[in-house]
């Protein structure tokens, strides 16, 4: 600090008290203030901590109520995204609010200047689980996963998972629930599995050959992920009926033949094409089944958040294919499936590997 400050402080306060110059006390000390704050800045003695872009000390309310490491310029707080004034790592639409300060008190002011503390989260109690009976099995049976499944403390989705099983491997059931769910002897205990995705028959060969998979990108992750099989792959990204119409369909006519599987899983990029997609698939099923081979429509699979297709729109086209296909034509509802097992979505859209390895063994169950 320069030597000159406290010169300067006691003739101002000297000035206020003798009402020098016919001004005010006030006015004279404020005006001492200012050349404390000149002879700060001529001699490059910046306070601790203020921001150098906007001359303010760390605390100090700015013109734009911006609080301690804020741009002066527009008032935004630490951590900000400066293109959009969000907190870091908020989305781009401004949606997300900032997380509540967990040390007790908020990082703003009120309206009088005082801390405020931050009122606890209050959590909705968890809806009390149904009662259920089960009926034993006179004799234990061995069954099997027809699919990668989730095993839970209780015969339904509510429960917790205690752990899996994997495609094709053996289950012993004790008995059935209400639910419809089987009670299965698993890890020195009783637990469930869902009833919709058991076996009586060990399932076939997941690489049976034969198989004929039509599909966008979702297929052509799944392909990554299964490795090398015998399946006939016939999947781009990004692709949706104009596609299917002008070239999947004829590699499909360029392979099929008795005892070929035909499995479709398009519509996720034009939801708006059910009915074109109906029409063609409908006609062509009924060629290929007088070929000899057999065809499964598969569902649009759920999506979660994302910036193109939503939740609603996929369970609406799936519905009208549902009820559009012909009978030459076997519904696959891989849509529930996913949602019994709690998929993993990195994007809202795409599956990562270990759901989309589920997936293709669920479809394997099926064919």
């Amino acid at each position: 600090m320069s030597h000159k400050k406290i010169p300067l402080l006691l003739l101002a306060l000297g000035a206020a008290l003798s009402g020098c110059g016919g001004k005010s006390a006030a006015e004279t000390i404020v005006q001492a203030e200012e050349v404390l704050i000149t002879d700060a800045e001529a001699t490059d003695e910046i306070p601790a901590g203020a921001d150098t872009a906007g001359g303010t000390a760390a605390g100090d309310n700015t013109a734009g109520g911006s609080t301690a490491g804020a741009d002066a310029a527009d008032g935004t707080t630490a951590d900000t995204d400066a293109a959009d004034g969000n907190p870091a790592g908020a989305d781009a639409a401004g949606d997300t609010e900032p997380e509540a300060v967990l040390s007790g008190g908020s990082d703003t002011a009120d309206a009088a200047g005082a801390g405020t503390d931050t009122a606890p989260e209050e959590y909705a109690e968890e809806p009390e689980l149904p009662a259920y009976e089960v009926t034993p099995l006179k004799e234990a049976t061995v069954m099997y996963a027809a699919a990668s499944l989730n095993v839970r403390q209780g015969p339904s989705t509510g429960y917790e998972i205690v752990g899996s099983l994997d495609y094709g491997e053996d289950i012993t059931v004790t008995g059935q629930a209400d639910t419809g769910w089987y009670e299965i002897e698993y890890q020195d205990g009783r637990d469930f599995v869902s009833d919709e995705y058991v076996l009586a028959e060990r399932p076939e060969d997941q690489n049976a050959a034969g198989i004929i998979l039509v599909g966008d990108s979702r297929f052509v992750q799944m392909q990554n992920s299964v490795g090398e099989n015998s399946c006939t792959w016939i999947a781009e990204t990004g692709k949706g009926y104009k596609w299917f119409s002008e070239n999947a369909v004829a590699q499909i006519d360029s392979c099929v033949g008795k005892g070929s599987k035909i499995l479709i899983n398009l519509g996720v990029n034009d939801l708006g094409n059910s009915q074109k997609y109906l029409t063609l698939v409908n006609s062509k099923a009924e060629e290929w089944v007088d070929k000899g081979a057999q065809v499964y429509y598969a569902s649009v699979n759920p999506v979660r958040e994302n910036p193109y297709v939503t939740e609603e729109q996929v369970e609406n086209f799936n519905s009208q294919m549902q009820d559009g296909l012909s009978a030459d034509v076997t519904w696959i509802d891989s849509h529930s499936y996913l949602c019994s097992i709690e998929y993993q979505s990195p994007d809202g859209l795409h599956y990562n590997k270990e759901t989309s390895r589920n997936l293709y063994d669920y479809y394997m169950s099926c064919l």
